[in-house]
Parts: C-alpha cells; sequence; structure tokens
C-alpha cells in the first residue's frame, strides 16, 4: 500500500503539521480534526468508516508503515520520522468533544539524523507534508540574567502600549518571569539571533476626566536588547479587566520554547488563553520568520 503523507494536508483542509511530544526513538502528534480523521483512516484501511470501527470503543489502531517520511522538529532540530502507526481515539476521549488522530513517528538510529533527533519527553512539530530531512538546531545567543530579562521584557510591553495607540497613564506593576501567571509577567528565549519575548502587562487607561480602567495588554515578540530590530509575532491586543479578568472575548498569550524551524528558523510555542471560554484555548506553533501558526490543538488536549 502507497501512501503519501503529503495528502494528509487535504485532509483536515490545509493541515499541515501536528504538535506533540516525543519519547525516546519515537515521536507522538495529534490532529484534532474529525475530516482528517475520516480521511486518513479510509487511505489506511481502503475504505473504512472510521466511526464505524469506533463504535463501543474509545481507540482503534491501524498500521500505518507503508507511509512516507515526515520532518520532525524539536529543540535538537529537524530529523527524518517514519510513520508507523496510527491511532484514532473517540469523542471526548482526549478532553476534546471530536476524533483526535495520533501518528507514531519512529526515528533512525544514527547519522545526522540521530544526532537530530528530539530528546525525550520534549514538544516536537512533525511536518506532514514536506520531504524529509535531518539538520542541527544552531547554538542559541546566551541567557540573560533575571534582572536583564524583566528589564527587556518591561521595554517590549511599552513598546506595545504605544503600538496599540490607547490611552494609558503607566504601566502598574513591573512584570515578573512567570509563564503561568495570567497578568504582569513574561518570558524569553534565546533564538540564534535574537530573543523572543512573550507578555502580559497591565496599565492604568484613563477612559475619562474621573475614571481610571486597568487594561491587559499582550502579544509575542522577536527582538535585539535595544528593540532596534523588534518585530511582532503576535500583534500586541489591548482588553479592558474586570476585577482581574477579561471583560470581552480576548486572549492571553504565554510563551513556552522554541524549536527549530524550517530552513534554519526557528518556530515559537505559545499558548493562546481564551479566558471568557477555556475550551477554546490552544497551544501553537509560529513560524518566525513567515509569522504564522503552522500547527495548533486544543490546550485542554490529553489522550490516554
Amino acid at each position: 500500500m502507497l501512501l503519501v503523507v503529503g495528502l494528509l494536508a487535504c485532509a483536515s483542509g490545509g493541515q499541515r503539521a501536528a504538535l506533540g511530544w516525543s519519547l525516546g526513538g519515537e515521536a507522538h502528534v495529534f490532529v484534532a480534526d474529525d475530516r482528517f480523521a475520516r480521511d486518513f483512516y479510509r487511505r489506511l484501511t481502503g475504505g473504512g468508516s472510521v466511526m464505524d470501527a469506533l463504535e463501543g470503543r474509545p481507540l482503534v489502531t491501524v498500521d500505518a508503515r507503508g507511509a512516507r517520511s515526515a520532518t520532525v522538529l524539536s529543540a535538537n532540530g529537524a530529523a527524518p520520522g517514519r510513520l508507523t502507526l496510527a491511532r484514532f481515539h473517540g469523542p471526548r476521549t482526549c478532553g476534546y468533544s471530536g476524533l483526535v488522530t495520533e501518528l507514531v513517528l519512529a526515528f533512525p538510529p544514527g547519522g545526522a539524523a540521530g544526532r537530530s533527533a528530539p530528546p525525550s519527553h520534549g514538544t516536537v512539530v512533525a511536518l506532514l507534508d514536506e520531504p524529509a530531512f535531518a539538520g542541527g538546531a544552531g547554538t542559541p545567543r546566551p541567557a540573560l540574567s533575571t534582572r536583564d530579562a524583566m528589564a527587556l521584557i518591561r521595554r517590549v510591553a511599552d513598546r506595545a502600549e504605544v503600538s496599540t495607540r490607547g490611552p494609558s497613564v503607566g504601566l502598574l506593576h513591573p512584570p515578573s518571569l512567570d509563564a503561568d501567571r495570567a497578568a504582569d509577567a513574561g518570558e524569553i528565549v534565546a533564538l540564534r539571533s535574537q530573543y523572543a519575548v512573550g507578555f502580559r502587562a497591565t496599565f492604568a487607561a484613563t477612559v475619562a476626566e474621573d475614571r481610571i480602567d486597568t487594561t491587559l495588554i499582550t502579544g509575542v515578540a522577536t527582538t535585539d536588547l535595544d528593540l532596534h530590530e523588534l518585530r511582532w509575532v503576535v500583534r500586541p491586543q489591548r482588553r479592558r479587566l474586570h476585577g482581574g479578568m477579561i471583560t470581552a472575548q480576548g486572549v492571553r498569550y504565554s510563551l513556552r520554547g522554541a524549536l527549530a524551524g524550517p530552513g534554519g528558523g526557528a518556530l515559537l510555542l505559545v499558548d493562546e488563553i481564551a479566558e471568557v471560554s477555556p475550551r477554546d484555548s490552544r497551544a501553537l506553533a509560529i513560524d518566525v520568520e513567515a509569522r504564522r501558526v503552522i500547527a495548533a490543538q486544543p490546550l485542554a488536549l490529553r489522550c490516554p
């Protein structure tokens, strides 16, 4: 049976990459999409129905060793991975209402591919519709001291406040280094030539002569230390707060790390947290150069 991994992109309306994690000599990546699951199951089985196969059971496993390789990106670089198994998880079994397809990719031992294989228990992104390739991640810039990191987050937050063009009387609290904190916090990730900065900063905003509202500004940027080369990867968003909560539909962004990207670039791992509707929160992999989300999945996705 011949299966071209590139056809997976058509199965989910343009899905070309999937997020997941590594375990020893293999990676497990996940696609939360009903159409993808139905179409991919038909391709693997020659016309079967995944819903029929899942009748009365939470999981169906299908041999996928006829498939071509895909490229798996991690903090170590890019490594070819050969698809060996596909697991189809039924609705509501992974903390998600629909079907979830789990793809298991094995790595060849030794050589350049072995050196760039992901470390165990690390986040990975699998490129499903590109020829497999191997390559190192390069050496990131030196990590900043806590003092310098906090100062850089503050400078980026101040620049974001100016760029959103809203009324403000200044930053309320210095941001701390804490990826899990909802406000007054940020993160720094060292890349090869710059730093990635995520932030959630609160400002006091004047909305009337006798009224001041608290505003949250959040976003993600790449920059040098002096902000001469600042670029918004996720453009800053301004949201009013009430009791510390976003009062209208909006999100906060938390930077979780970086992976090697195609062409020697980088992917940023970002949590997009929807406060009003938590089930809409997503884990994102964003191409720094293209400033485009290449993979996303529900943040609460957990498959048994």
